[in-house]
């Protein structure tokens, strides 16, 4: 199957989710599991239902963002 494009606008949020759940998020604490992240900190400002935002923790980078810094063979060095 083939990749869905994504918008410039649905990675910008799908990275704000992920800092916010790397933030707060603790393996085995259930106080801090996912569920609770959402219920404390992503659903009142995003605004998604809890299978959303595991879907935007699955989303990956799109790859042109991370190839910014590699050299090119006509770049002046």
């Amino acid at each position: 199957m083939a990749k869905r494009k994504r918008h410039k606008s649905t990675l910008a949020r799908a990275e704000k989710i992920k800092a916010l759940t790397a933030l707060y998020y603790e393996a085995g604490n259930q106080a801090k599991c996912y569920k609770a992240v959402w219920r404390r900190w992503i659903e009142p400002e995003f605004g998604i239902c809890y299978r959303t935002y595991l879907n935007m923790l699955g989303l990956e980078p799109e790859a042109g963002s991370q190839i910014i810094n590699q050299l090119s063979i006509f770049d002046d060095i």
